[in-house]
């Protein structure tokens, strides 16, 4: 969104890895009831995710045998409104008896600051490929590298699993609501006006204030489960195949739509080039015959997906700006110009700013 040097820079890792490791071999130990235990070197993932610090270890048991882990440390300056880490464990402890839907187990969640120097949790490693938001994975990697027949079964396989997701009970997340309204979507959607004010950008974001409006006089009730960052991105392949469903950053239970939406809005254009990756109306209307379900509200979610994509992009430029690595100029150009922006006009047919083209997405909204 900001340029691949942005992302870089952003994922740069906040935790001394003497203090993490020396404070994961204690911890551990006690947990897998192990002092021989050693903890080889601690690598953040590559090429995808901005909002948490990750890192990814081995560990030697005393036995010799090797197991892989995942260590997500709670983050210093977060990205989001609320941020809390524990939310991300109890929503993986709460998909781990989900056999349709593969989710990394885990281990623990830790909120002693002190052991490593931030609240943590741990979960196991699921080896595989991700394809990468920098470069963008429909430019380059492996889903470019692939066949036309391989693509096709990432993504219809993909697509099954989000079905899968949207399956289950929503009764297990009861500790997503927040109370903030009487329903799931307005749960979410007044989270994400609270986030835009909190985001406080310099100036304002255009067509903000009437966009909101549109969707508080326009919301749809729902209380079900949205994965909320649901993009490729997020997934772990083998074979081509998805293994593990990964961040719980915009979990929500706004509903499957918000999922639907999110998609359409955040795959990469140049994926219109790969044979095999599904257009918009293919991953709607097969999504619609796996569930069972109508994608009737489509419209008013993809307009909450533009509105919600313009609060991150607030608190990323003004996380940008605050820590250097971005022109305060140029973060306000990016702002006022952004995708956010060329879709919140293109789909309520607003006036946009000078100089920015409405953007409207190549799916119909009732089929």
């Amino acid at each position: 969104m900001t340029g691949d040097e942005g992302w870089a820079k952003l994922k740069q890792q906040r935790h001394s890895h003497d203090v993490v490791r020396a404070g994961l071999r204690s911890w551990l130990g006690e947990r897998l009831h192990d002092t021989e235990l050693t903890v080889g070197p601690l690598n953040p993932p590559g090429g995808t995710g901005v909002a948490n610090d990750t890192l990814l270890f081995d560990v030697e048991r005393g036995s010799g045998a090797v197991e892989g882990y995942v260590a997500r440390l709670a983050a210093p300056d977060p990205l989001y409104l609320d941020y809390d880490l524990e939310l991300h464990y109890r929503m993986y402890a709460a998909m781990s008896d989900v056999a349709t839907v593969p989710t990394p187990g885990v281990l623990g969640y830790e909120p002693d600051p002190s052991v490593v120097g931030a609240p943590f949790f741990v979960m196991e490693k699921i080896t595989g490929s991700i394809p990468s938001d920098a470069p963008s994975w429909a430019s380059e990697g492996f889903v470019v590298d692939a066949s036309p027949a391989q693509r096709r079964h990432l993504w219809e396989s993909t697509v099954r699993m989000l079905a899968e997701l949207h399956r289950v009970e929503p009764e297990r997340f009861c500790f997503l609501r927040t109370g903030a309204t009487c329903d799931g979507v307005g749960d979410c959607l007044d989270y994400w006006e609270r986030s835009l004010r909190w985001a406080t950008p310099e100036s304002p974001v255009p067509l903000a204030d009437e966009v909101e409006l549109w969707l508080g006089q326009n919301r749809p009730t729902a209380t079900a489960l949205s994965w909320g960052d649901s993009r490729l991105p997020n997934v772990i392949y083998r074979d081509y195949t998805p293994v593990g469903l990964l961040d719980w950053d915009l979990v929500s239970l706004a509903g499957p739509q918000a999922d639907l939406a999110w998609w359409i809005i955040m795959t990469p254009a140049e994926s219109r080039d790969l044979d095999g990756i599904g257009s918009h109306d293919e991953f709607i209307h097969l999504w619609e015959n796996l569930t069972g379900s109508k994608a009737a509200d489509l419209h008013w979610f993809l307009v909450f997906g533009a509105y919600r994509l313009a609060a991150i992009m607030a608190k990323l430029f003004g996380m940008f700006v605050a820590q250097g690595r971005m022109p305060a100029d140029i973060a306000r150009q990016q702002l006022q110009t952004g995708l956010h922006v060329q879709l919140m006009a293109g789909l309520l047919d607003l006036t946009p700013p000078t100089g920015v083209t409405p953007v409207v997405p190549d799916v119909r909204w009732q089929l």
